[in-house]
């Protein structure tokens, strides 16, 4: 008898050491670490570069690690103003997925290596956030706020979202966040995104 698989359903398409989610056990896992640890232990920026790394950073490593994730967050002139020529009621997923793109016009250099990827996977976290703060202040008629290069990822997002410096609980809070949705293994824009690029 024919078993047939709708969509993706029982079939594998990639290996992965990245995460592990045990939905039965509630389990999610980055490079070996349970996520409850790292939430108690840990903050976003040392998640990202446990699982760009897969390891955790020294001391040293995690300094540079920030450094480098700061100095990448401010986004381009042009395209702040350029955000300012869409509607105020398009939506937020679109004017991101758009600015994303526009990113490509940035750039000189192609996937071809592991540096131009790790270079540009660090561009997209320290910028993503400048890209939807920017957008929620344009489209409430707001001016838009710089980043601070002296704030963490998290209180930097709320800060420039919201044009105040969090309180250290609420700061903890969004960091958790973060932490909490770094990584969900291959799941469906996943996937689109890796048969896209694969066919670049």
């Amino acid at each position: 008898m024919d078993t047939k698989n709708i969509g993706l359903r029982n079939i594998e398409v990639a290996d992965t050491k990245i995460s592990y989610i045990d939905g039965q056990k509630g389990k999610l896992i980055y490079r070996g670490y349970d996520i409850l640890d790292l939430t108690k232990n840990s903050n976003f920026e040392e998640t990202c570069y446990l699982l760009l790394h897969d390891e955790l950073p020294t001391m040293d490593e995690y300094v540079d690690f920030k450094t480098e994730l700061v100095d990448v967050r401010i986004i381009p002139k042009q395209m702040q103003i350029n955000m300012g020529n869409w509607r105020n009621d398009a939506d937020p997923m679109d004017v991101l997925q758009a600015f994303v793109a526009a990113f490509g016009g940035y750039y000189d250099e192609e996937f071809s290596t592991k540096e131009a990827s790790y270079s540009r996977a660090m561009n997209l976290i320290a910028k993503v956030p400048t890209i939807v703060s920017s957008w929620h202040r344009i489209r409430n008629n707001k001016k838009i706020i710089q980043p601070d290069s002296n704030l963490s990822h998290a209180a930097n997002f709320l800060y420039m979202l919201n044009g105040e410096k969090p309180e250290p609980e609420i700061e903890k809070i969004f960091d958790i966040c973060l932490i909490l949705h770094a990584d969900h293994t291959l799941n469906a824009s996943t996937f689109a995104a890796r048969q896209v690029a694969s066919t670049r």
